[in-house]
């Protein structure tokens, strides 16, 4: 309970800038579900609790004469992970984990359709009461961005992160569309994935489906004295009811399934960053699909 109340106490502590702020406060429940090995075999089973609190606000924000934005951000990520674990599965996966990581991020536009987004940062992924310095994590990212119409976007760049123990640079890229309109359609593929549709009913109500979403936990562990990354990727589908409270503020609630909960346990080095793409790889696992049950707080999106 301790590292619940240190992640509140960072959320609360911004509530002076919230004003000027993007929040979102959220808690995840993926139910029981069983733990397969790459062969395919079942040993054991487990759920997961989640809590998030992310808070993206402006350090400095301005727009050029053809209204073009030019900003300074600052952004916080905190996620705190409970996993109730049995057989096999309690041996492989944490009990807990947390994700907290702080980024300082610039947007300038270089011409009318091309602008640079640029990205530095770290954070802490562990267990919490196994924090140490091979803990901390940086990343980083440069990339420029295309506007291929007023609401769609595709970019290209590259990566900074040192999750293999070395610094190593990688290819990214992403791609944003927004449709407008009585329903609305969203594509966003930057951060992680996520294709949704969405409508409102009335002034108050709005009605998100979202088709396919991808998201991820890290964690640096010890196993046998050697540095390795313990990852955990889920992809999902979900219906969320939202409540508006006021323009700014909305309360919601999901649920839906999570169809791919895959865990990863990779080396950190370069050769484990290759051993990682191979298939039938023995350090892989996954949990079985499950239902998946959210609820949180919006504020300024």
């Amino acid at each position: 309970m301790k590292n619940l109340y240190f992640i509140l106490w960072i959320v609360l502590s911004l509530f002076p800038v919230f004003t000027f702020a993007q929040v979102k406060i959220d808690t995840e429940f993926f139910p029981e579900s069983s733990f397969r090995d790459a062969d395919g075999n079942t040993n054991g089973s487990g759920n997961l609790w989640k809590m998030s609190g992310n808070c993206t606000f402006p350090l400095f924000v301005k727009h050029n004469d053809k209204g073009q934005l030019y900003a300074w951000t600052a952004t916080l990520n905190c996620s705190y992970a409970l996993l109730e674990n049995k057989g096999l599965a309690s041996k492989i996966n944490q009990e807990k984990m947390l994700n907290c990581s702080f980024n300082i991020s610039h947007l300038r536009p270089l011409s009318h359709k091309w602008s640079l987004i640029s990205s530095l940062g770290g954070g802490i992924y562990s267990a919490p009461n196994e924090i140490t310095l091979n803990s901390v994590l940086a990343n980083g990212a440069v990339l420029f961005i295309y506007k291929l119409r007023k609401n769609m976007e595709i970019g290209i760049g590259a990566g900074l992160t040192n999750s293999y123990g070395i610094p190593m640079v990688m290819p990214m890229i992403c791609f944003n569309w927004i449709s407008s309109g009585k329903v609305e359609i969203k594509v966003d593929m930057s951060n992680a994935m996520k294709a949704s549709v969405a409508t409102r009913i009335g002034k108050k109500i709005k009605l998100e489906l979202t088709a396919i979403e991808m998201n991820g936990m890290a964690s640096v562990v010890q196993v046998n004295g050697k540095s390795k990354i313990y990852s955990s990727a889920m992809l999902g589908s979900y219906l969320c009811p939202e409540y508006h409270i006021n323009e700014k503020t909305a309360l919601y609630i999901c649920a839906g399934g999570n169809w791919l909960r895959e865990i990863k346990l990779t080396d950190r080095s370069f050769r484990g960053f290759l051993d990682s793409f191979k298939e039938n790889n023995k350090n892989e696992w996954r949990f079985n699909p499950s239902g998946y049950l959210a609820a949180g707080l919006k504020y300024g999106f």
